[in-house]
């Protein structure tokens, strides 16, 4: 958790924006962060002369504007950062997912925190923020809407490489924080598709991969300190990963993936 020195938040000056601070404030207390970005993107509008003449009470919100807002949010609800954390403001103007990539790369920030309403309601900050997951130069971590920060159910998938090892290691700091939280490991494994020219059945080569799993797992582990934290590990077949994690992620109610 150390590693989460600068944090970026994005943020909506909305009421998603508590839910997210409380979160960011989380992990900044874990990792003893030094820095912390509240940042707001506005979009980029530029007014033609003839219609500033014709509707001159258009008033555009200024930096100053937004950046009072944005420590109102974070002051009035009282959100606790770290002692000695440096809470910033920055404010961007243009394309939310260049302008919170590039804010995060400029501040060499080690996490980006974002908040998302359901796939129902679109707003700009929700749409934008699988594109950043996916393009961010640091972890990034999605927030869904009014959800509390608490972490007693903790979700791990792994393939068994160092970003598995470092995501393992995030979920053991998270879990030394709230005592009675269980961390679930999760290994998807699947049978190659030319199974066949081996001249087993399906069935006797998804056993050959499960057993393959088990031996990386138990190379794995001797890499990982779960600090006494609870653990156990699951083993599913299947190709579609994505689906599975989320299956399994609401079978045990998981508050948090990694």
């Amino acid at each position: 958790m150390r590693r989460y020195q600068t944090i970026v938040i994005a943020m909506a000056l909305d009421e998603r924006d508590v839910t997210t601070l409380r979160h960011a404030a989380y992990f900044a207390q874990a990792a003893g962060s030094q820095t912390v970005y509240m940042a707001h993107v506005t979009p980029t509008f530029d007014l033609p002369p003839e219609a500033a003449v014709q509707s001159p009470d258009v008033v555009l919100p200024i930096d100053e504007d937004i950046e009072h807002r944005l420590r109102q949010i974070y002051t009035e609800q009282q959100i606790e950062f770290p002692p000695g954390t440096r809470i910033e403001c920055a404010v961007r103007q243009g394309s939310m997912v260049p302008e919170i990539v590039r804010l995060a790369a400029q501040k060499s920030a080690d996490l980006v925190c974002l908040s998302r309403r359901p796939h129902e309601d679109h707003d700009p900050l929700s749409d934008s923020a699988v594109k950043v997951l996916r393009i961010a130069p640091c972890s990034s971590f999605l927030i869904p809407a009014s959800v509390v920060p608490r972490y007693d159910r903790i979700l791990v998938p792994v393939d068994f490489s160092e970003h598995s090892r470092e995501a393992l290691d995030v979920a053991v700091a998270v879990a030394t924080s709230n005592p009675g939280a269980i961390i679930t490991v999760l290994h998807v494994y699947e049978v190659p598709i030319g199974y066949y020219k081996t001249g087993r059945t399906y069935e006797e080569f998804a056993d050959i991969m499960k057993n393959l799993a088990e031996r990386q797992w138990d190379e794995f582990l001797l890499m990982v300190n779960f600090r006494n934290v609870p653990w156990n590990i699951r083993f599913e077949l299947s190709d579609k990963v994505p689906k599975v994690i989320l299956a399994v992620a609401n079978e045990i109610d998981a508050q948090l993936i990694v």
